[in-house]
């Protein structure tokens, strides 16, 4: 049998429970299934989860400053965000890589061109687990490539990946795209923004509040850090709630184009008549722009109860599968087929704790905390409103972030200043560029 050299073989970006892979054991190399793997790791604790999951300790409980720092095996993080990143995908779900440092080229460099699909972000599927620590009992958030015992997010119909626009739904005839040099859509109903997403096919919507999830795992696990507008940037908003409104509705999608891949903003100048922007910038997070501070974006996959429905107290959260909105039937009661529960805060005011719990959850449970302290962000909520917004607008200042939102207004809401981002939720198709037709 041929020797085969394990460090040229192609790089695999997702697994299933039933896939293996090699480890060393008593100075023989053998084969163990993930599923067995996670095993192993849930009964040998948290020496094993350092050597195969980074963790963010959540400290929330025991501190006001934003910093908790990232542990355990960083290197993994360093992996995973190398495998995501900006690619050109089609309506059909064909997907070609970008160029890392720049996204108006494709990988080798030649010129995209934007109307065959639509720039989305793409990276695997990120397992997480929150265990408690045994000493301290402050929750870790333990993020990995494998199975550590928890719970994933993305892949959607058996994939392996989660696929987010990367910039702001705008509209293209009838059609939710995302694309550059468009400003972005708003002043419409979410049925509208998701009824506009499925022109492009059945595969698509809007983005989730699973994948919003993710974005906040992103976040801390790059800065160790809940102030994200500190780290990364303050965003189109700037550092102080200054009506900056009509200046900024005319910006267009596709600023962080020359960031590529990476973390980074783009600081601009927003003047709006006799009103300034202060520390106002474009931010993109791994290919992500703009997740925060410019629109609103509301989300599928939850809604709230509405205390005026004899089947509600206004208090639910309400987080279900599939690529859909709920039914007017669920809205008064509540999801059909999978959905989990929880419950939300009615008042309003500065995050200083998260529900968190085994899902991570990036509800409020607890208010008090401020703009530059505990999770740095606001929330607003009473016992009526069913829709969810999140990231807050250029009205909002230091107010936003990955943990801002607003569930206080129903689903029929519009504003301009409240759009939509498109994802894709079918299987995706890598290919070269020259194929994506």
């Amino acid at each position: 049998m041929a020797l085969i050299d394990l460090g040229q073989e192609t790089k695999a970006t997702g697994m299933s429970l039933n896939n293996s892979i090699l480890v060393e054991i008593g100075g023989t190399i053998k084969r163990i299934e993930l599923s067995n793997l996670r095993d192993v790791i849930n009964a040998g604790g948290e020496n094993i989860l350092r050597q195969i999951a980074w963790c963010i300790p959540i400290k929330q409980s025991i501190q006001s400053s934003t910093y908790y720092g990232v542990e355990g095996n960083v290197s993994m993080w360093n992996e995973y965000k190398q495998m995501s990143g900006r690619y050109l995908v089609t309506n059909s779900g064909k997907a070609a890589k970008l160029s890392p440092v720049d996204s108006g080229y494709f990988f080798d460099g030649t010129p995209i061109d934007e109307s065959m699909g639509h720039v989305m972000f793409i990276s695997p599927r990120l397992y997480y687990l929150v265990r408690n620590d045994n000493v301290t009992g402050i929750p870790y958030l333990w993020l990995s490539l494998v199975p550590i015992g928890g719970d994933f997010i993305g892949g959607a119909n058996n994939g392996m990946y989660n696929c987010i626009g990367a910039y702001k739904g705008s509209m293209s005839g009838n059609a939710l795209v995302s694309r550059s040099g468009i400003a972005p859509a708003g002043s419409k109903t979410i049925s509208a923004f998701w009824t506009a997403a499925q022109v492009n096919g059945k595969d698509w919507g809007l983005t989730d509040y699973d994948q919003r999830r993710l974005m906040a795992m992103f976040g801390l696990s790059e800065y160790g850090d809940t102030d994200i507008q500190t780290k990364l940037g303050y965003g189109v908003c700037g550092s102080s709630s200054l009506d900056l409104w009509n200046t900024v509705a005319t910006l267009q999608t596709g600023a962080t184009k020359s960031l590529g891949d990476d973390w980074g903003k783009m600081d601009i100048s927003v003047v709006n008549g006799s009103v300034t922007g202060v520390n106002c910038s474009r931010v993109s997070m791994m290919g992500i722009e703009d997740p925060y501070g410019w629109y609103w974006e509301d989300l599928q996959g939850v809604y709230c109860g509405n205390s005026a429905n004899s089947a509600q107290n206004g208090t639910e959260i309400f987080i279900y599968k599939g690529n859909r909105l709920p039914s007017d039937d669920e809205l008064k009661t509540k999801p059909t087929g999978e959905y989990r529960q929880e419950t939300r805060l009615t008042t309003t005011g500065f995050v200083k704790e998260i529900i968190a719990g085994d899902n991570f959850d990036i509800f409020a449970s607890k208010i008090g905390g401020g703009n530059r302290s505990y999770w740095s962000d606001a929330y607003y909520a009473n016992d009526v409103g069913q829709m969810i917004f999140w990231g807050g607008s250029a009205y909002s200042g230091v107010s936003c972030g990955l943990a801002y939102m607003d569930a206080s207004v129903p689903l029929t809401y519009i504003s301009a200043n409240a759009g939509s981002r498109l994802a894709y939720y079918g299987n995706l198709q890598f290919v070269e560029y020259n194929n994506l037709n």
